[in-house]
């Protein structure tokens, strides 16, 4: 069946598969879109802290001492934007001779000099508290609100599903290739080979897989490779047994048969021939091991042996808002929450297509 037709007739797994593209899209674009572009998004300002969705306020940019960065816009835009300015929350602010006169959020006055916001002073024959409105303030609105640094959430939470996609993707891409070596290879030879393979799948399968991540984390340290490592090196069971199974069974069709007659080498005829037409099961479990290597990450990030903060992930925004759940603030971990929700179901679903259109008897 065409794939289009099956999509159509499964308005799920199309759901998805939009929603996991619109991920990754703002995952790549990251930095060009979401409000707080600062490394880590990790612009904290504790006077806005635990604001609701939909607030609204204004910021005075103030002069720092540092240069900013001198790196090209292009590492920036992955990497964050670091700025030369800090940001100060007002309500009102007036103009009062050399000093700037504004109302914090905290019904506070803070008096501050012209020459912290601009250098060379106001402009001649302009109005001086239009002109700084102008050009140096900015409305901010925080679609999500804020946490309780007063860091936007929405920032944290688009670079959170960066790393969770990222983890996903390099722990997958991890496994299926340990994974297809090894179940491969045993299926083919069969024998004393299959045996060992099988004695070291059924050991590994033995370990808890949450249990084996923490053992490698806390050996090799604690860092995003090594998490990336720790996830893939846990997975690659799941897909050793299926393709050693698949290719134990397909090694008995004709076309192998005359392979082998015809003195094509094992390498040959199991990536010409034989990985080609077991595609389906590994698309499967790869879209499977896509969703557990997400919730594996969060869970690390939230027991606080995953992603360092400041660094944004899921399983930190879990982490450090979770008592604000039965609170008047639930939208902090609800909204987390929800992301990590969405993201599993999605993958799940894109594999229960991947196996359905794989799937002679549902598709003819």
């Amino acid at each position: 069946m065409p794939y289009r037709k099956f999509l159509m007739k499964r308005p799920l797994t199309l759901v998805s598969m939009v929603f996991i593209a619109a991920c990754v899209f703002i995952s790549i674009c990251a930095y060009l879109i979401i409000p707080d572009n600062s490394p880590s998004a990790n612009n904290q300002l504790p006077e806005i802290a635990l604001k609701s969705p939909g607030f609204n306020t204004d910021v005075l940019k103030m002069r720092t001492n540092n240069q900013g960065s001198q790196s090209h816009w292009l590492i920036e835009s992955f990497t964050g934007f670091k700025k030369d300015f800090y940001e100060q929350p007002y309500k009102n602010m007036e103009l009062n001779g050399d000093l700037i006169e504004l109302t914090t959020h905290y019904e506070q006055k803070k008096f501050i000099p012209i020459d912290e916001i601009v250098s060379s002073g106001i402009p001649d024959k302009v109005d001086g508290l239009s002109w700084i409105k102008d050009n140096h303030t900015e409305n901010k609105t925080y679609y999500l609100g804020t946490d309780k640094y007063g860091r936007s959430i929405l920032s944290r939470l688009i670079l959170g599903i960066r790393v969770s996609l990222a983890v996903g993707l390099l722990a997958v891409f991890i496994s299926i290739t340990v994974g297809i070596i090894i179940g491969s290879v045993s299926g083919y030879l069969g024998g004393w080979v299959d045996q060992l393979a099988m004695y070291v799948i059924n050991v590994t399968w033995s370990i808890p897989t949450l249990l084996l991540v923490f053992a490698i984390v806390l050996a090799f340290g604690r860092s995003v490779s090594v998490i990336f490592l720790a996830v893939g090196l846990t997975m690659w069971v799941d897909v050793a047994r299926i393709v050693r199974g698949q290719v134990k069974k397909v090694k008995e069709e004709q076309y192998v048969t005359a392979g082998k007659s015809l003195g094509y080498s094992m390498i040959r005829i199991l990536g010409k021939h034989i990985l080609p037409n077991i595609i389906g099961p590994i698309l499967v479990i790869a879209a499977a091991n896509f969703a557990t290597a997400i919730l594996l990450e969060a869970g690390l990030s939230y027991l606080g042996f995953g992603i360092a903060p400041p660094a944004p992930s899921i399983g930190n925004m879990l982490n450090e808002n979770y008592g604000y759940a039965l609170s008047n603030k639930p939208f902090l971990a609800i909204i987390p929450a929800i992301t990590i929700m969405l993201l599993v179901l999605s993958f799940n679903l894109i594999g229960s297509g991947f196996r359905d259109y794989f799937d002679v008897k549902e598709t003819s």
